[in-house]
């Protein structure tokens, strides 16, 4: 039997498997294009490794859980919510372990740019940050007032003053801001960063000079 495939045996359901080989639901749904939980016994599943990441869909990714990471923080860096995290993996506690992994949607470098809502938030805040304004923000996400919810998105406006960046596989905080020409630190505050950790697939936010 090859590494990367696991053969059903009676008894077996997917939160099982998932959490013997250290995964999700909803990755192992992905990986072999399940539309429900239904396994038959003797069926051939694909177990996510290096070798078969490659068959996800181009919109997702698998993420490994690290030190210190929550839902909550690999969400805001993803430009989703803690929802849909929690949705497209099934997960039944928000309780990870290091090593553990994630099925994340990611969005391509075309879309709109959008910030996960945190704690202490404002519209004049996330405005001035993005060189907006709180009616332009109000506009785009058709908000009637200036209430916001933590882990709600919100689209930001296009601008002048910015682009976006998509991170991709063996970039570095460092290797971007010699890319732009720009400082690490400059990045940093534009994107609400605390370190240099970034993610692949992470929806950047560039200055312009």
């Amino acid at each position: 039997m090859k590494d990367n495939i696991y053969i059903v045996k009676k008894g077996d359901n997917l939160y099982d498997i998932a959490n013997k080989h250290n995964t999700t639901v909803g990755i192992l749904k992905a990986l072999n294009n399940l539309n429900s939980n239904f396994l038959q016994i003797g069926q051939e599943l694909k177990l996510p490794t290096t070798i078969v990441e490659e068959s996800l869909p181009s919109d997702y990714i698998i993420y490994t859980i690290k030190p210190n990471d929550n839902l909550y923080s690999i969400a805001q860096k993803y430009g989703i919510t803690l929802e849909e995290l929690i949705n497209f993996n099934e997960q039944g506690t928000t309780l990870l372990n290091i090593g553990d992994q994630l099925l994340v949607p990611v969005k391509g470098e075309n879309n709109n740019l959008t910030y996960v809502v945190s704690p202490g938030d404002t519209l004049y805040n996330i405005a001035k940050r993005y060189n907006t304004t709180v009616d332009e923000l109000k506009k785009v996400n058709n908000l009637d007032n200036n209430l916001l919810k933590i882990g709600e998105t919100l689209i930001i406006p296009e601008s002048n003053n910015y682009q976006t960046y998509v991170v991709k596989d063996n970039d570095t905080l460092d290797s971007i801001s010699n890319y732009f020409n720009i400082s690490k630190e400059d990045i940093k505050k534009a994107n609400n960063m605390l370190t240099d950790d970034i993610l692949i697939g992470q929806i950047m936010v560039i200055p312009k000079k």
